[in-house]
C-alpha cells in the first residue's frame, strides 16, 4: 500500500517505468528490464520537472507509465485519530481535518491517507501525507506531454511492497543523503517508521567497515523497538531487512544477530541499490489501487 494523490491519478499505458524523484537525484525503473537502476542527477538550478523531462528523452521512455514515488523533501506526514467519518466522505474532509496542524493554507496542499493500527488504548488512527500542490503540478504539467502519470506516492510506502504479503518485518534503510530510518510493516502496511540521526557516516566510502562501532546503532534500535511494541503495541519483528551500503551490510548483519538473535536479508545488492528501492516498490505495488 501506498499514498496515491489521486488529483493527479490517471489510467495508464500497460508499460511502466518506476520512478523516486529526491531532492537532487531521479532514479528510475523500467518494468521491463527490474536488474537494471538509471540514475540521473537534478543540477543546481534544474526544475525536478524539467529534469524529469529530459531524462524521459534521454532515455527514449515516452509513453511509459510512470509510478513516482516522492522522497522526503517533497511530502511531510502527520497523525491522528481517525475521524468518525464515511471513507468516502473522509478524503474530502482531511484539509478541515489538518487545518491547524499544517503551516500553510490547506488549498495550496494535496492530502491522501493511510490506516494506522489502533492506539494502546484502542483509538483509530490516521496517517495523513500533505504535498505542495503547485509543486507537483509544476511536476505532472512537465512530463504529461511525454509520459502519463499512473500514481504519485511515497518512498516510505513504497517500501513496503518489497515485503512478501505475509512478512511481519522491520527494514533498516539508508539511501546517500539521507537518515537512516527503521520502518515497521505488517503484511505490506506501512505502521511505523522512525528517523534515526547520527549516522550519516555510513555514505562514507573512506571509512571502512571494520573502523564502524555499531553499538550505538544497536542501541538506538533497541530503543525504536521498545517504543513501537510497548508504547505502540505493534508486534515484535519476525523478520529483518537491510537495505544499507553494500560494505557495512554484511558486518550489522552479524552484529544484529549476535545482539538481537536475528538473522537478516539484505534488500539492496550490488546493482540494485538502496536509493533505488522506492522506484522498484512502485512497480511492485501495481499502481491500481489507491488508499482515502
Amino acid at each position: 500500500m501506498r499514498l496515491s494523490l489521486k488529483g493527479f491519478k490517471k489510467d495508464g499505458p500497460t508499460a511502466k517505468l518506476g520512478v523516486y524523484l529526491t531532492q537532487d537525484n531521479i532514479l528510475a525503473i523500467d518494468e521491463q528490464d527490474q536488474t537494471r537502476v538509471y540514475q540521473r542527477a537534478i543540477a543546481r538550478h534544474e526544475a525536478p520537472g524539467a529534469a524529469l523531462a529530459a531524462f524521459i528523452e534521454e532515455q527514449r521512455w515516452q509513453g511509459r507509465g510512470i509510478q513516482l514515488a516522492l522522497g522526503r523533501g517533497w511530502y511531510q506526514q502527520l497523525q491522528l485519530p481517525r475521524p468518525k467519518l464515511p471513507d468516502d466522505e473522509l478524503p474530502l474532509a482531511l484539509p478541515w481535518c489538518v487545518r491547524d496542524l499544517v503551516n500553510e493554507p490547506v488549498d495550496n496542499l494535496l492530502f491522501d491517507y493511510i490506516d494506522l493500527p489502533p492506539s494502546a488504548h484502542g483509538e483509530a488512527r490516521i496517517a495523513v501525507y500533505h504535498s505542495a500542490r503547485d509543486r507537483l503540478a509544476s511536476l505532472v504539467q512537465a512530463i504529461t506531454p511525454l509520459c502519463p502519470v499512473v500514481t504519485i506516492g511515497v518512498d516510505e510506502l513504497a517500501l513496503a511492497n518489497l515485503l512478501g504479503p505475509d512478512i511481519h518485518g522491520l527494514v533498516l534503510y539508508k539511501a546517500p543523503g539521507q537518515e537512516l530510518t527503521l520502518l515497521f510493516i505488517h503484511h505490506r502496511q506501512w505502521q511505523f517508521s522512525r528517523t534515526i540521526r547520527g549516522f550519516q557516516a555510513l555514505d562514507d566510502d573512506s571509512i571502512s567497515a571494520d573502523q564502524f562501532i555499531f553499538d550505538n546503532l544497536l542501541l538506538e534500535l533497541q530503543r525504536s523497538i521498545d517504543y513501537a511494541t510497548g508504547q505502540l503495541k505493534l508486534m515484535p519483528p519476525e523478520h529483518w531487512y537491510l537495505a544499507l551500503p553494500a560494505r557495512v551490510t554484511p558486518a550489522l548483519a552479524q552484529s544484529i544477530a549476535q545482539i538481537f538473535n536475528m538473522q537478516t536479508s539484505s534488500l539492496s545488492d550490488a546493482v540494485l541499490l538502496p536509493q533505488a528501492l522506492p522506484a522498484l516498490g512502485m512497480l511492485k505495488g501495481g499502481g491500481d489501487e489507491a488508499t482515502g
